[in-house]
């Protein structure tokens, strides 16, 4: 059986954990330890998340990200 490596979270991860974890009110019963367990489950998922929009950036390459930002309106033009 192949185990599955934790990524690391970062501090942010665990911040916006919190958050979200604070606005579920249905698990607002939860001990301490389960809530500790919750918001690193949430922040496990964040830094995954982050770690495949990393991956998906690659695959495209610099070059697709700068044609998608020269379609982008011009913000500042457009409040003029």
């Amino acid at each position: 059986m192949m185990s599955i490596k934790p990524l690391p979270f970062v501090g942010t991860d665990l911040g916006r954990a919190r958050q979200i974890l604070k606005s579920w009110t249905s698990l607002r019963r939860l001990t301490s330890d389960e809530t500790d367990i919750v918001v690193r489950m949430i922040a496990q998922g964040l830094a995954e998340g982050r770690k495949h929009g990393f991956e998906l950036a690659g695959a495209e390459g610099p070059s697709a990200s700068q044609d998608y930002v020269e379609e982008l309106p011009d913000a500042a033009g457009a409040q003029s």
